[in-house]
């Protein structure tokens, strides 16, 4: 009788390991989308509690513990649409358009913007700087800059 549920437990873990690689294969072409995704939550995560650190809030970790469910719940859900765009929507989409898995980089991209959103926010709350606005600067540096480089070549010729 142990023998037996040996065998079964060993059976179970070796086809459980398979099954696994299966699915994580199958799910390998939205693997950079779903680490993006985990790690934009991260980033959120550790500006939310410096700004709470900043602005003497005090941190709970049932507060701290909803990452993990924010987490699975953005996982999740990109996996389930990539499911759906993978069987049903891209057939679809690639008639108008010509992008693969439209609807599941879409949804990511409303999750990112999300979470870049609201890590502005606690950037803002803490250094008092947007980052919108800071941004804007760089671009309007950037093309000053490569104005004048054209300037000087053109003086050059």
């Amino acid at each position: 009788m142990k023998l037996q549920l040996l065998l079964l437990l060993t059976k179970l873990q070796t086809y459980s390991m398979q099954l696994f690689a299966i699915v994580s294969s199958f799910f390998l072409p939205i693997s950079g989308i779903l680490i993006l995704i985990g790690l934009s939550v991260i980033l959120d995560t550790i500006t939310g509690v410096w700004k709470a650190h900043k602005l003497k809030t005090k941190v709970t970790s049932r507060k701290l513990s909803a990452i993990i469910s924010k987490i699975l719940l953005y996982e999740v859900t990109v996996m389930l649409f990539y499911l759906i765009d993978y069987y049903i929507l891209n057939d679809i989409v690639l008639t108008f358009f010509s992008v693969e898995l439209m609807t599941t980089k879409i949804l990511a991209l409303v999750l990112v913007s999300i979470e870049v959103i609201s890590l502005n926010e606690n950037i803002k709350a803490v250094k008092n700087v947007d980052l919108w606005t800071a941004l804007k600067n760089l671009f309007a540096r950037a093309k000053e800059v490569t104005q004048d480089f054209k300037d000087i070549n053109a003086k050059d010729k």
